[in-house]
C-alpha cells in the first residue's frame, strides 16, 4: 500500500511490544506486487508493517492510518484561511 503509514493503536501496546504506539510505519504489501490489504482464516483484515527491525504482520484493525505525506500536508496549511462558515460557528479569527 504505497504512500500509507499507519500507527499502533495505545490500547493493543502490551500485545506488540516492538512498536512505538507514537510513530508512524510505512505500509507493506504482503507479498510483492499485492496492494491489497490480506484477510486471514478468521476473516481479519491483516497489514504489514516496515519497521527498523524487520517487517511485522498485524491485524489492521489494532492500527491508525493516514496517508504517508500527511505531515507535510497539515504544514501547508496553517496559512489558508477559513470559510465564512467556519469563522461564523468559531467566532471571529
Amino acid at each position: 500500500m504505497a504512500g500509507v503509514q499507519a500507527r499502533l493503536r495505545s490500547d493493543h501496546q502490551r500485545k506488540y511490544p516492538e512498536l512505538n504506539p507514537s510513530k508512524w510505519y510505512s505500509v507493506s504489501p504482503i507479498f510483492p506486487g499485492v496492494t491489497q490489504r490480506m484477510v486471514n482464516m478468521a476473516g481479519e483484515r491483516l497489514t504489514r508493517l516496515a519497521t527498523p527491525r524487520g517487517f511485522v504482520i498485524l491485524r489492521a484493525e489494532h492500527l491508525e492510518f493516514r496517508p504517508a505525506g500527511w505531515t507535510e500536508l497539515v504544514g501547508r496549511t496553517k496559512g489558508i484561511p477559513r470559510c465564512s462558515s467556519q469563522q461564523d460557528a468559531d467566532g471571529p479569527v
